[in-house]
């Protein structure tokens, strides 16, 4: 998917509610310049939504709760993937599994984003909006 087409559906998918598909986002960037733009693009529009806004790191992600609503931007998921990424996504599915008006945008490299497409709880991503910036 195409970064003009992921910014329209996801300012309408903001707009309707949780579970709409954008709200579940990997995106593949191939420089700092694209994550930039793209972490740019989902910090505008969310703010214009009023959902609350979260940001980690991947390598400063800590087991612990998420929030319960809002929407996170989890930046610079890279190979190897830390082991709290993944259970961090997990979590957050469980909260979309529950209709709590969620969504998440994960950022990384190419292989980091591979990486955790293809670790063994993550099946659920094959459902996930996938933006190549690469």
């Amino acid at each position: 998917m195409g970064l003009d087409e992921w910014e329209f559906d996801l300012a309408y998918d903001l707009a309707n509610g949780p579970g709409t598909p954008s709200l579940l986002t990997l995106a593949s960037c191939g420089s700092p310049a694209a994550s930039r733009k793209i972490i740019q693009i989902a910090q505008r529009l969310v703010g214009k939504s009023g959902w609350p806004l979260y940001e980690l790191v991947a390598g400063q992600v800590a087991a612990g709760p998420l929030r319960e609503e809002g929407f996170l931007i989890l930046k610079d998921v890279r190979r190897p993937v830390p082991e709290a990424v993944p259970a961090l996504v997990a979590a957050h599915q469980h909260l979309i599994t529950r209709s709590i008006p969620v969504g998440l945008l994960v950022v990384g490299s190419v292989s980091g984003i591979k990486d955790l497409r293809r670790h063994p709880v993550m099946g659920f991503l094959s459902r996930a909006y996938l933006v190549d910036l690469a």
